[in-house]
């Protein structure tokens, strides 16, 4: 109760039934250096036996300041990557990405704490993969700069991934005038965006030339955010054999509002007496990978044949009787 200092005890005060005992519980929480914690822990009880010992016990605890200190929120990634036999060094502190499809920015902030009583200068610096030669999907923003004493500093990595999967990326933080150097491991997932069509094909059957048949198929969003898309005019012009406007798509871009459907019309209306096929790529924004509409369809024209004779032979226009 004198002078705690860095030191607490719960509970402070109580009871004890006799022939019974009670648990304590002391924590040690230094906030700043001193040359010495040692303090003791007295226990004040009334009709205390005079020649009983007093119940005291001595506590001492060491406190360290760090150069350093990473604000970085708790990850699970060693412990997964240990279940599949693949340890990450326990050198590593670990920084993960979560990206919601391909080609996106994706930022990642974290504060960086200079709890000394001088400011010093930092440095990033990627350590490259030899093993590995793509365009690097991970970027600093923040590669060099000054923590003043006491203060904190913003430090900032950008992901935007190329393809689906998981990729990693090695760092060091370094102070020089410290002689300090701490590795870092940026994980970064990309998880593809759970938009989908909500059939994969359309069968429209024999349509009589310049007939029109109308089908609707709905895009389904199930993220929390919109999403962009649009189906290419290639797709949806399809084989030259099967005329301009045989097949319209409305609309043929837009936005999938987020947790929510988009109804899409396809307009069938045969030119030509062939068969159709069409496979229509609808490309939604940060997708690796297009959706794909499967439409087939026929067109017909009536054939108009007069037979004659016992033969059956075939009349032309024009022949006599």
């Amino acid at each position: 109760m004198l002078d705690a200092g860095a030191y607490s005890i719960f509970p402070k005060k109580g009871s004890i039934a006799p022939g019974c005992d009670d648990n304590f519980l002391v924590k040690f929480a230094p906030m700043e250096i001193e040359p010495s914690f040692r303090r003791v822990l007295a226990a004040n009880l009334l009709d205390l036996d005079p020649e009983q010992q007093p119940l005291e016990i001595v506590a001492d605890g060491i406190a360290e300041r760090p150069v350093i200190h990473f604000e970085l929120p708790p990850s699970t990634y060693r412990e997964r990557k240990e279940k599949d036999m693949t340890p990450v060094d326990s050198k590593y502190k670990i920084i993960e990405f979560d990206s919601l499809g391909t080609s996106i920015k994706n930022t990642r902030r974290f504060m960086a704490v200079n709890p000394t009583g001088q400011g010093y200068e930092f440095e990033w610096e990627e350590i490259p993969d030899e093993s590995k030669k793509h365009k690097p999907l991970f970027k600093c923003v923040t590669p060099k700069g000054l923590i003043l004493s006491g203060k904190k500093s913003e430090m900032t990595f950008e992901y935007t991934p190329d393809s689906v999967g998981e990729h990693e990326s090695r760092w060091v933080f370094r102070i020089p005038s410290e002689d300090i150097a701490q590795h870092f491991l940026i994980v970064g997932r990309v998880n593809e965006p759970n938009v989908l069509l909500e059939t994969g094909k359309i069968k429209f059957g024999p349509l009589l030339l310049q007939g029109k048949n109308k089908e609707v198929v709905k895009i389904i969003n199930q993220e929390h955010i919109p999403f962009a898309f649009a189906f290419s005019r290639e797709s949806i012009r399809g084989s030259p054999d099967f005329g301009e406007g045989a097949l319209r798509v409305v609309p043929s871009s837009g936005v999938v509002p987020a947790l929510s459907d988009l109804p899409i019309e396809i307009h069938f209306q045969p030119k030509h007496e062939v068969k159709y096929n069409y496979n229509l790529t609808c490309n939604v924004k940060r997708k690796a990978r297009p959706l794909v509409l499967n439409v087939k369809g026929e067109g017909y024209k009536i054939h108009h044949q007069v037979l004659a004779g016992s033969n059956r032979v075939e009349m032309q226009p024009g022949e006599p009787h």
